[in-house]
């Protein structure tokens, strides 16, 4: 396929961000599309095994915390936790929609990246941290700042996104491969044992180290 058939299926817009990075050269901008078409996909691993994790530790500590598993009903009167209100009955409409039974496993399966990282802003230091902090039991304690880790989880969910969305990946700042490791370092903090079971299949730093130069 030529630049011109790529640009009929991807569109002038999307694919003009490649072209402008490789300075006018199609050949080089098309190769740079593949290039991060591959790292989307080598990027998965990372993304998998720290939105899970992430999910199933904070939903054991706040079900502690509420002494119930659905935890999240304590919220519905609260005007503090009116988005992630929202965010469930969003969650709750999606299974119903598949005929879906509403248990609480479902219902934390279905909740997405953002709803999580949300409980580490600021707005619930009081309320949440104290109970949440202990979701990350390995983080060094100058590193266990409830900011600290919100800073890291929403750059991993931006990071989420752009790949989600199909957005560019190989100009970033931070780089990719600094994002990459940032998310290693996060689920390391969520257990140790973690992040040498990653390395076995996660194929983002080979395939970064492929593709460059650009």
């Amino acid at each position: 396929m030529d630049w011109s058939d790529l640009e009929k299926h991807f569109s002038v817009a999307r694919l003009g961000r490649y072209r402008a990075s490789c300075n006018g050269d199609d050949i080089r901008a098309a190769r740079a599309y593949v290039n991060n078409m591959l790292l989307a996909e080598a990027t998965m691993p990372v993304l998998n095994v720290l939105e899970i994790a992430l999910k199933n530790g904070a939903h054991q500590r706040l079900a502690a915390l509420y002494k119930r598993a659905d935890w999240r009903e304590v919220w519905i009167d609260d005007p503090s936790f009116a988005w992630q209100v929202r965010e469930v009955s969003n969650a709750k409409a999606k299974l119903q929609r598949r005929s879906e039974a509403l248990t609480p496993d479902k219902i934390i399966a279905e909740l997405p990246f953002g709803f999580w990282s949300s409980l580490f802003n600021v707005q619930f230091q009081a309320i949440l941290w104290k109970d949440l902090r202990l979701v990350f039991p390995r983080c060094p304690k100058p590193k266990r700042q409830r900011h600290t880790i919100s800073s890291a989880l929403n750059q991993i969910r931006e990071l989420r996104n752009r790949v989600f969305h199909h957005e560019q990946l190989l100009w970033l700042s931070p780089s990719l491969i600094d994002l990459h490791d940032k998310g290693v370092e996060v689920i390391g903090w969520l257990d140790p044992k973690l992040p040498p079971w990653l390395d076995s299949f996660d194929r983002l730093p080979a395939t970064w180290a492929a593709v460059q130069p650009i």
